[in-house]
């Protein structure tokens, strides 16, 4: 099907950004941000000042998922890069939310859901504003302090 969206949109000059970007999970109000303020150089992210929600989603993201992602979302041999997904492949909120309820079969591997997972459920938001954060390049990789 993906084969045939991605034909025709190349037929009719469509963007396909959208079949990496569908189906996804159409919500209410702004996706989650991130307030994070690092010095000019910074290389490690215990360099840097973050909101609760950021910590939160690097310390959820750390425990839940960085196993497969790898550390900051870097990817691994059977984990994409995350931030490629986001900035590549145009992955939003919308549609980081369809996969962690439903998981997703790629090439590189296959995730299961986070559904049942209460600890993801919880820290969606979080999760989201973290690697947000890290796709934008505002904070590097590593462990930032606790917020205050």
């Amino acid at each position: 099907m993906i084969k045939i969206i991605i034909t025709i949109s190349l037929f009719l000059g469509i963007n396909t950004a959208f079949a990496v970007n569908s189906p996804r999970v159409e919500f209410d109000g702004e996706p989650p941000t991130y307030q994070v303020d690092c010095p000019d150089g910074a290389t490690d992210a215990g360099q840097c000042q973050v909101d609760q929600l950021t910590y939160t989603g690097w310390r959820t993201y750390k425990i839940e998922c960085q196993q497969c992602h790898g550390g900051g979302g870097m990817g691994s041999t059977f984990a994409p890069n995350l931030m490629d997904r986001f900035n590549k492949a145009g992955v939003d909120y919308g549609r980081f939310l369809y996969v962690l309820d439903h998981g997703y079969t790629g090439q590189t591997g296959a995730m299961p859901s986070m559904e049942k997972n209460s600890r993801v459920q919880k820290a969606k938001q979080a999760i989201f504003a973290y690697l947000r954060a890290r796709a934008d390049g505002v904070i590097p990789i590593g462990r930032p302090p606790k917020p205050q």
